[in-house]
């Protein structure tokens, strides 16, 4: 499933991108361009704009009702009966959404803090953006929350 959030929504869009779902962001997004994004791109709207969600649009919309990011992402996933697949963890851009790839350790040396170069093995890289993303501390607690959401 793609997803498309509106501009009150950018920390579940991380979210959603952190567990691997394709989901695109932009807080310079108006309405008519995200409509034309989703429509042309088949992605589900994730709104909070009560406006839209009163309006019957032709789009297919997931109208968000919690303030909370962890609680949005259970909307998301219970609203969806999204499925687990821990395997698509860290697999996108968390700023651009773009599909990561792996990278040699050694061609990474320069480009991250000694001490991460020290301490990790294993690295992969955003082709569009240039980021360097390594599993730190944050990939227990994204796989914590994957046994939480998701129940197998």
């Amino acid at each position: 499933m793609r997803f498309i959030a509106d501009r009150m929504l950018g920390k579940l869009a991380k979210l959603l991108r952190i567990m691997g779902f394709d989901t695109l962001y932009s807080n310079r997004i108006d309405f008519k361009e995200l409509l034309m994004i989703a429509t042309e791109e088949k992605r589900l709207i994730l709104t909070r704009n009560t406006i839209i969600d009163r309006q019957k649009r032709e789009n297919r919309f997931l109208f968000i009702k919690d303030n909370d990011p962890k609680r949005q992402l259970e909307e998301v996933i219970t609203g969806l009966g999204l499925k687990a697949d821990p395997a698509r963890a860290f697999t996108r851009c968390i700023l651009c959404n773009y599909e990561l790839q792996e990278i040699r350790r050694e061609d990474v040396e320069k480009r991250v803090p000694d001490y991460i170069f020290e301490t990790h093995r294993d690295f992969s890289f955003c082709e569009r953006c240039g980021r360097i993303f390594w599993k730190g501390t944050h990939h227990e607690n994204v796989l914590a929350l994957y046994k939480g959401y998701f129940k197998s």
